[in-house]
């Protein structure tokens, strides 16, 4: 009988339990080709052997459950030493099976190991996915085998993504839908089924990846499996230049500085809420936003008239105190729903529109005027213009044709033709 080799992460349940949960499972070297790994979710861990099948490419099985809140049987449950023992029997019998490629049990979370294996490490968003395929795969159907997922099985792990909140980094909610004012929770909920897209899209690629490798039967429980239809189409009103005014002049008091507020720097109610005195910084012509529940905060840089309204507004006030107020202190949540429905109804806008359409009104207008999607994207605290443009990428086409006409020179020279066209002919 071989040695147990030592690994002092792993040859115990005390050791294991300061783990990390994570997709990628932690590795010891059994001998050259042959390694045992411990995948760690939330609910426990999982004994894997990874082995290399040539040219280049290593294959991973998943040999049971580990210890860590049952005793173990060595038959489903298996301490290091007999995950261990497990592991060199199923290289013995790759030895003698050089194909290897039904060997025992194959589930999601062995799938979705080989398939970012298979990938090259250094694409883009790949550790990204790694972190998403962790979240919302491995932690809720990384366990099931791969042959016995059915659609319904997949169409319910795909519901139960969507009205799963998003999360940070540490595993917690980085938004609760409850927290949401009633205008914000149509985004919220149509960018859940979009992200429930994108993963959905990471576990179908790594389930292909899997058939084509011969580790699955079939394909069909995932291939019928259609995504959210309407999760990327946007349904954004916003206020012409004229409503606009109308608006302002409709809006009272302490209200009509909360539209302007959020007219010049695209903010969401609760960060313009959030937003302290302190925040605006006149040397820089900027003012920090997103200080909300689950906001990042990012700079929102401001036109003239922008900084002149902040500066007009924190001027003689203390950095602490808020920025905008209502009744003696902060706006509070949904307190802006009554006053904005009166404004909208007196100025006469219809459709009317929602506090948060002023956000889409800021975003549609700076595209409007040729502001370049990233930044937009960025002065309203996205990462990157996905949003942007599921969002307003079609009001950037009148830009990007006046861009061309003002941009590309004139070639000169007469045309050779003496037909003159005539005015509405086709």
């Amino acid at each position: 009988m071989a040695r147990t080799v030592r690994d002092s992460r792993l040859q115990n349940r005390t050791a294991r339990t300061s783990l990390e949960a994570r997709s990628k499972p932690y590795f010891l070297t059994l001998h050259e080709g042959l390694h045992l790994g411990y995948r760690k979710n939330k609910a426990g861990g999982r004994w894997v052997v990874r082995w290399y099948a040539g040219d280049g490419q290593y294959r991973t099985k998943t040999i049971g459950t580990a210890d860590d809140s049952a005793d173990a049987d060595g038959v489903s449950v298996f301490d290091f030493r007999q995950a261990q023992e497990k592991a060199r029997e199923l290289s013995t019998e790759l030895a003698a099976n050089k194909q290897g490629v039904r060997l025992g049990p194959y589930t999601v979370a062995d799938a979705l190991d080989d398939y970012f294996r298979g990938r090259d490490s250094a694409a883009d968003n790949i550790g990204a996915e790694q972190r998403r395929a962790q979240l919302y795969i491995n932690d809720l159907i990384g366990e099931k085998l791969v042959d016995e997922l059915t659609r319904d099985d997949l169409k319910t792990w795909r519901d139960k993504v969507a009205a799963m909140p998003p999360m940070t980094r540490s595993g917690k909610p980085r938004v609760r839908r409850s927290d949401l004012s009633d205008d914000e929770r149509a985004d919220y909920e149509r960018g859940r089924k979009d992200s429930a897209n994108r993963v959905l899209g990471i576990l179908k690629a790594a389930l292909n990846y899997a058939f084509d490798n011969g580790h699955a039967s079939s394909d069909h429980a995932w291939r019928r499996l259609k995504k959210f239809e309407t999760a990327t189409k946007a349904r954004v009103r916003y206020l012409s230049r004229d409503e606009v005014t109308r608006l302002l002049n409709a809006a009272q008091g302490q209200f009509r500085t909360l539209v302007r507020g959020a007219l010049l720097t695209g903010a969401r109610y609760g960060d313009l809420a959030a937003m302290n005195v302190g925040d605006f910084n006149p040397d820089r012509g900027l003012v920090m936003s997103g200080n909300s529940k689950g906001s990042k905060p990012h700079p929102v840089y401001l036109t003239d008239e922008g900084v002149e309204f902040f500066r007009n507004l924190t001027a003689g006030r203390k950095n602490t105190e808020p920025m905008f107020t209502h009744n003696g202190g902060r706006w509070k949540k949904s307190e802006q729903n009554r006053p904005m429905r009166a404004a909208v109804e007196a100025a006469r806008i219809d459709p009317p529109i929602t506090f948060h359409g002023l956000r889409h009104t800021y975003c549609s207008h700076a595209i409007m005027a040729g502001v370049p999607m990233l930044v937009v994207a960025h002065n309203v605290g996205h990462a990157d213009t996905r949003m942007i443009e599921a969002h307003y990428g079609h009001l950037a086409d009148s830009y990007k044709a006046d861009a061309i006409r003002a941009g590309l020179p004139s070639w000169g020279g007469e045309s050779e033709s003496n037909v003159v066209p005539l005015a509405g002919a086709k």
